[in-house]
């Protein structure tokens, strides 16, 4: 007896035309087959039909529905960045949602009762777990809406198995087929065809940069297990399923797979060192480029500054501050691509940044104007306790590293001091650095390590590459100031060759070499305590008093006799003091880069020329 009904469908479908017989052993086969004969474990305990679950043969209801219409309120889908505006469910996808959103039982149909089903919750409907969408669909891709008129998204093709219905709209049939669950092979799930390496996804969305960079997600063809794993066995089949799903999604919007709470978990589930380069490490380190921000996802891709909701660079000293990963790398766009500075490297391809005018970047063509995004014009932007406090001080630095600014290093344009002694590695007064030549994982590229590149965390204070000792007394030594050093000559900078011949006497607490024993009150002091290595704006300095980077830190060099704290530029070589430092008044004290003579065989010996005495206060 338990065979009559299977008999009786083979029979049927031995009947049917070649292409009719194909849809029908297709829902025969899947899921959706609810009758008794069905293979999965939500079906009826006696009912033999397949169809009566959905439709009616005859009778004239909506498209042949059998299901009743669902009565619940729907919250439809929305985020800041989606052009069209969804409504409430309609069409296919009311029929499909009167028994994926719960509210209803699985049996109830208009023409033939309620029919008995198994493996329900108490109200006969699908128990919670993936088939249970609910009534909130703002954690699901959006339906009941046209695609709108915007570059990135497209109709279908004609001939494509992804439809619109025939009003124009997306429905649940766009992406589904209801009567056949394995066109995909693989994910199953009812798709109108495979969805290796996104094809579905990409019949509608035109990702920028995805395929014309390529992407490295797109192109990847690293394994993907544990927590990232998806259903293709590669970054680049799995595709957008490496990152996002169609249903039952992180959080509001973005379609984001619920891998992990925190907003960096996403990229961290492949980025852990088991897929992809290790970055957690450098993001559990003391100081790190790492702050969630308050909410359930703190950055929005529709950051701007023109937006009324996430407003950014931030205009009020209060507005919550975040960094996320996707602050500062487009997981569309990024790929492997090197660059020179100050050009944007593959990395952090097709990011919104701020250029160096305070205009919007779209997207940023140099490595700055992303940093600029929050160490730029954000009126929010908090001090640092441990850092040096500076004379002229500035937190904007758009502006401190400006042309225009009184000094600067090299970052958003090649230095204008022609006279820069000891540079090295190929260095020249022209050349651009990169923030990132600076702040950086300790055992990054940059170092010599193996590490994630970039500033991401660094054992090291102020996020910094190599050593940099602020504090006073420092003994100068080649880890003190590795990070200097990375680019300055330390042979040149504390022999007569340098800019200013007293380097030797201030840091390393020595004359032409030869240490002072002991050291008198003030020596060993830190490079900081002169220079501040970002620059001095125009708005905060001069030319005149703040040339190569001298920003004083006024807890360890006091004003002078005279009440001032000024460094005076005279000159290449030249210039004066009027401050207070290591116990000696200086009132416009002077000192001049020595001059050379010939001596021995033309080899070059150099003499100090004398500071005149210091002048001292009546």
């Amino acid at each position: 007896m338990a065979r009559a009904p299977q008999i009786a469908l083979a029979s049927l479908l031995l009947a049917l035309p070649a292409a009719a017989r194909a849809q029908a052993s297709g829902i025969l086969l899947s899921r959706h087959n609810l009758s008794l004969t069905g293979p999965g474990n939500i079906r009826a305990t006696s009912e033999s039909q397949v169809c009566v679950f959905c439709h009616v043969g005859h009778g004239g209801l909506e498209l042949t529905r059998n299901r009743p219409e669902p009565g619940a309120a729907y919250t439809p889908y929305a985020s800041s960045t989606m052009a069209a505006t969804p409504g409430a469910p309609l069409g296919a996808s009311r029929i499909c949602l009167s028994c994926h959103d719960g509210t209803i039982a699985v049996g109830q149909t208009f023409g033939s009762g309620r029919i008995s089903v198994a493996n329900t919750d108490a109200a006969g409907a699908i128990p919670p777990g993936g088939a249970r969408i609910g009534t909130d669909l703002r954690r699901t891709h959006p339906v009941a809406f046209r695609p709108p008129a915007v570059p990135h998204v497209v109709s279908p093709p004609a001939s494509d198995p992804v439809r619109l219905d025939r009003a124009g709209y997306v429905q649940c049939t766009s992406c589904h087929d209801p009567h056949r669950e394995d066109r995909d092979p693989l994910e199953r799930k009812f798709l109108v065809k495979p969805n290796r390496r996104s094809a579905i996804c990409l019949t509608c969305h035109l990702v920028p940069y995805w395929t014309t960079n390529p992407s490295a997600h797109q192109a990847s063809t690293a394994f993907v297990g544990g927590a990232a794993a998806g259903v293709y066995p590669t970054v680049a089949e799995n595709g957008c399923a490496s990152c996002h799903r169609s249903h039952h999604v992180a959080g509001e919007g973005r379609l984001l797979r619920p891998i992990a709470s925190t907003n960096d978990g996403l990229c961290l589930a492949c980025h852990d060192g088991t897929v992809a380069t290790r970055v957690d490490a450098d993001l559990a380190k003391a100081y790190r480029h790492v702050d969630p921000g308050p909410g359930a996802s703190a950055h929005d891709a529709g950051e701007s500054p023109a937006s009324e909701t996430h407003r950014l660079p931030e205009i009020q000293p209060s507005a919550p501050r975040h960094v996320v990963c996707v602050d500062c790398h487009n997981p569309h766009a990024a790929h492997r691509r090197t660059a020179q500075a100050p050009d944007v490297p593959g990395a952090l391809a097709g990011v919104r940044g701020i250029d160096r005018n305070g205009q919007p970047a779209v997207p940023a063509r140099y490595e700055y104007e992303i940093c600029f995004k929050c160490h730029g014009p954000s009126a929010n932007q908090p001090g640092n306790p441990t850092a040096p406090v500076r004379a002229a001080g500035e937190r904007n630095l758009l502006r401190a590293f400006a042309p225009g600014a009184a000094s600067y290093h090299p970052v958003v344009a090649p230095g204008r001091n022609a006279d820069v002694p000891g540079l090295l590695r190929g260095l020249t007064p022209a050349s651009h650095v990169y923030c990132g030549d600076c702040h950086a994982s300790e055992d990054g590229p940059g170092a010599g390590g193996t590490g994630a590149r970039g500033p991401h965390g660094s054992t090291n204070r102020f996020l910094l590459e190599r050593g940099y000792s602020t504090t006073y007394p420092t003994l100068e030594s080649p880890g003190a100031y590795a990070l200097c050093y990375k680019c300055h000559d330390p042979a040149v900078l504390f022999s007569d060759l340098s800019g200013f011949p007293e380097h030797d006497r201030h840091v390393q607490s020595s004359e032409n070499g030869v240490p002072l024993v002991p050291p008198e009150v003030g020596d060993h002091a830190p490079c900081s305590a002169c220079h501040n290595p970002h620059g001095v704006s125009a708005i905060a300095g001069n030319p005149t008093n703040n040339a190569h980077l001298i920003d004083f830190d006024v807890t360890l060099v006091g004003t002078s006799s005279l009440g001032q704290r000024r460094y005076t530029s005279t000159g290449p070589g030249a210039g004066s003091c009027n401050l207070s430092c290591h116990g000696v008044d200086h009132v416009d004290r002077t000192y001049a880069r020595p001059v050379a003579k010939a001596f021995g065989s033309g080899a070059l010996r150099l003499r100090a020329v004398p500071a005149p005495a210091p002048r001292r206060p009546e």
